[in-house]
Formats: structure tokens, C-alpha cells, sequence
């Protein structure tokens, strides 16, 4: 209902945002079925689909059909409406996806991050996003909205990536500036960890919840943390860098400053680091320990055991600061559901209240899907925002090509 006192250029705006919404969750729709959802008069509503026609914010799809009386023309939004790119940027792999304004996702890759980092993994970035807009017959300047997740925080100052310890070189470099070049439009840096539990709240496990964190253990480990239905982010953007927890070994060691000292012990370089000191056989990664331990292998399980305790404790002191209903585990060891098993029964050890541990349900992928959340809430309030008026338009569960 719109407010009698507003403006009349806030009535317009409200009604074009609430002709908008009904499209985005409802499409496609008729114009008296627009009528009917919004509460707006058939003028209000003629002239602002028309508006959006012009715009190339909606198209006609097709006529109603088996009904008594006169059909009428049905309108969905447009894909030329414009495009959003998510971009989760990672310590070993690099993903990317588009989705159209309607919040359908219309293609997705993955490849390795490239070690030399800095500038380079830049250019990579803008590289395969340029190919994405190629792929779905789009120019990269239809690209309105871009958000980058990134291990670690956006320095205020510098606008460099610090506390990024597995990609070289970003400490250095405006990488909000220098990407937004690149792709040729307006970049949002965000840490990959918010993304991941953005993505979880928006189409996971953590749906409709208002207190959640996810805790991401894999190359790294960080926390997410929605408090009342907002973001924790701190003061300059770090809250959550729960790696530098001083547990698990000494965190005055010189060795272990650089990553934090719960990451070097638990994070999977800490993981093969303990399991050869332990005395096992060489192994590759994370995840050829999980199958030795699967296999019977003592030395392996007592490192994973060793593991989900360290975590437990990480897990209580979050749960000691912020009180969440529900904590979700990810990343690459996280997000196992053995893994997590293993968490919550160390957890319920040391006698805190009981708090439901859940792998993540998104797995790689929640990262990228919190960064095209993201981007979609800001093309959509960059057209339709209004100032102290009703927040982000709540997303559609994305729908994907088939």
C-alpha cells in the first residue's frame, strides 16, 4: 500500500518497484493480474509496463488461453533488462556465473586460480567473465552488476585484498579499481566466506533464518555471520577471520602470523603438515587422507579426529559471541557430511547448549551463489531503491537452464 503523504516521485517509484517484484516472483503475468497483486489501477499499471518495454525490462511472451472471454497478453522480465556476474574468487579455483535480471543463471565455469595471483589472477577474472557474456549472446557492457568474492577483506585505504595469505600479491593493489576497469563496470569486493552464507540464507540449508554463522574449513577457514538478519562485518570488514583463533598451538610463532594460528593447524595445509609429522605416507591433498581414513588407517583418523576437535572449539567460541540458531560447516573438508558429524559430537563434549550443525547444502558452488544474490539485490535496488523506504526486494529461487 503506498504511503498518502509521499511524493509524487516516490509513489512512481513505488509503484514501478511493486509492478517489478510481482513480475520478478510471479511472471509471467497480465497486466490485470498485475492489477490485482499490487493493488495499482490498470492506468498505473499500463503506464508503467509500457515504461519497461521501452526500457527492455519486459517482454511479451504469449496470450492467456483457456479461459471464458478475451485472452490477454502475458510479460515476463527480459533478459535484456540486464545481467549480473558472480565471481568467487579462491585460493585454488576461480568460478563464474551470469544470470539474467529475472535471477535465472544461464551459465556457469570453473577453472584453477592462477598461482601467480595479483594482476594476473585479475586479468583472469575478466577474461573468463568476458567469455560468459559471449557465450549467452550478450556484450560485456550489458553487465550491470558485478560482485567478487575474495578470501580475506577490502582494505578501506588501499582498497587492496589483505589477509589473503593463499593468492599472492592482492595486498598491494586497488582490486576494486583495477577489476571494474576490466569489465567496464562498477566491481563489489566482498569476503568469499559472507558470500557463502548470503548463498546458504538465500537458496540453502539456512533458509528463513535470522541468526546463522558458517564456519568454511578448505584451503582456508573463515566465518560468516548474520546477527538479527544483518551481515557482521566489523569495523574495517574483517569480522570473521576466526583463522587467526589462537588455538590449537602457539599463535606468538612467527611461522604461524601470516595465516592465524587455528588455520595452521587446521586448515588443509596444517591437516597434511600434522599427518606427515605423524608419520603417514605422502599424499596430495586433504581429501586422499578421508580416504585412507575410510580405509581403516589409524594415523588418519586420529588427524581428522584432531581436526573436528580443533574446529569444536572454534565452533563454541563462536556460539559463546553470537548465539546462533544454526551453525553451517563448508568449504572443500567442511562441508563433508562425515566431517561435520564429527564436529557436532566433539561439540556436544564440552557441554555448551545444543546448537544444530549442518554440512553446507550448496557445497563449492555457495560462494558463487551468494555473490549473484548479491548482485541481483543491487541491480534491482540500483533501479528501484528508494531511501529510508523498504529494504532489498527479496530474490526468487534462481532457476537454471536445463
Amino acid at each position: 500500500m503506498l504511503h498518502s503523504d509521499a511524493s509524487p516521485n516516490v509513489s512512481r517509484q513505488l509503484s514501478r518497484r511493486a509492478i517489478f517484484d510481482a513480475l520478478l516472483h510471479k511472471g509471467p503475468v497480465s497486466r490485470a493480474e498485475l492489477s490485482k497483486l499490487t493493488g495499482l489501477s490498470k492506468q498505473t499499471i499500463s503506464e508503467v509496463v509500457d515504461s519497461f518495454e521501452q526500457q527492455a525490462l519486459v517482454r511479451p511472451i504469449g496470450r492467456t488461453s483457456g479461459n471464458i472471454g478475451r485472452t490477454a497478453v502475458l510479460y515476463e522480465l527480459s533478459p535484456e533488462g540486464g545481467y549480473v556476474l558472480g565471481v568467487d574468487l579462491g585460493g585454488s579455483k576461480l568460478t563464474v556465473a551470469i544470470a539474467d535480471i529475472s535471477s535465472k543463471v544461464l551459465l556457469e565455469a570453473t577453472e584453477p586460480t592462477n598461482p601467480r595471483g595479483g594482476t594476473v589472477v585479475l586479468d583472469q577474472i575478466a577474461k573468463l567473465a568476458n567469455r560468459l557474456a559471449r557465450d549467452v549472446n550478450t556484450h560485456p557492457s550489458r553487465i550491470r552488476s558485478i560482485v567478487v568474492g575474495t578470501p580475506g577483506v577490502v582494505n578501506p585505504q588501499s582498497r587492496g585484498i589483505d589477509l589473503a595469505p593463499n593468492i599472492a600479491d592482492l595486498g598491494p593493489l586497488d582490486a576494486v579499481a583495477v577489476l571494474s576497469e576490466k569489465l567496464g563496470s562498477a566491481v563489489r569486493i566482498e569476503n568469499d566466506v559472507n558470500l557463502a552464507l548470503l548463498g546458504e540464507v538465500w537458496l540453502g540449508c539456512a533458509q528463513n533464518l535470522s541468526n546463522v554463522a558458517f564456519i568454511a574449513l578448505g584451503t582456508g577457514i573463515g566465518l560468516g555471520l548474520s546477527v538479527n538478519g544483518r551481515l557482521v562485518r566489523g569495523e574495517n570488514g574483517a569480522a570473521g577471520e576466526i583463522g587467526y583463533f589462537p588455538i590449537g598451538g602457539d599463535p606468538f610463532r612467527a611461522e604461524v602470523r601470516d595465516a592465524g594460528c587455528l588455520e595452521h593447524e587446521a586448515g588443509a595445509a596444517g591437516i597434511l603438515r600434522r599427518y606427515r609429522e605423524a608419520g603417514g605416507e605422502p599424499v596430495e591433498n586433504v581429501r586422499a587422507i578421508f580416504d585412507r581414513m575410510e580405509g581403516g588407517e589409524e594415523i588418519a583418523n586420529k588427524i581428522i579426529d584432531d581436526t573436528a576437535r580443533l574446529m569444536a572449539l572454534a565452533t563454541a567460541m563462536v556460539i559463546a559471541m553470537a548465539d546462533p540458531k544454526l551453525i553451517v560447516l563448508g568449504g572443500s573438508i567442511g562441508a563433508r557430511p562425515d566431517f561435520a558429524k564429527r564436529v557436532s559430537d566433539e561439540l556436544a563434549r564440552i557441554g555448551l547448549r545444543a546448537v544444530e550443525i549442518r554440512p553446507s547444502a550448496l557445497g563449492n558452488r555457495a560462494g558463487v551463489v551468494g555473490a549473484l544474490a548479491v548482485a541481483l539485490n543491487r541491480l534491482h535496488e540500483d533501479l528501484f531503491g528508494i531511501t529510508d523506504l523498504p529494504g532489498v526486494m527479496p530474490l526468487p529461487a534462481p532457476q537454471t537452464l536445463s
